[in-house]
């Protein structure tokens, strides 16, 4: 499921499919998260806020505002702040907060 991390959160390998599914659907639900025929995960928040990881690791969120698409090196889900940050090279490059 993923290693703890300082902050309490859990650290994912993006294109581990079966650890990011069960954080997806810690973080959103599991009725929110659905998994298209490529294997892509999406979780669904209200309106237009998503969050979906293919199988390949690459990551794309759509939140009001703001979107994200890219091929981080690792997912980290803080559950007890409600976010999920994208990381390349130890360092945040996106940060999703739950609505």
């Amino acid at each position: 499921m993923g290693r703890p991390v300082t902050d309490g959160g859990s650290s994912v390998d993006p294109t581990d499919s079966p650890a990011v599914r069960d954080h997806l659907e810690r973080f959103a639900g599991p009725a929110a998260v659905t998994e298209a025929d490529d294997g892509t995960l999406r979780a669904e928040f209200s309106g237009r806020t998503y969050v979906a990881v293919a199988p390949e690791g690459t990551i794309d969120t759509g939140m009001p505002l703001h979107s994200f698409t890219g091929t981080p090196d690792r997912l980290v889900f803080d559950h007890d702040s409600g976010e999920l940050r994208a990381e390349l090279d130890g360092e945040s490059v996106y940060v999703f907060r739950r609505p």
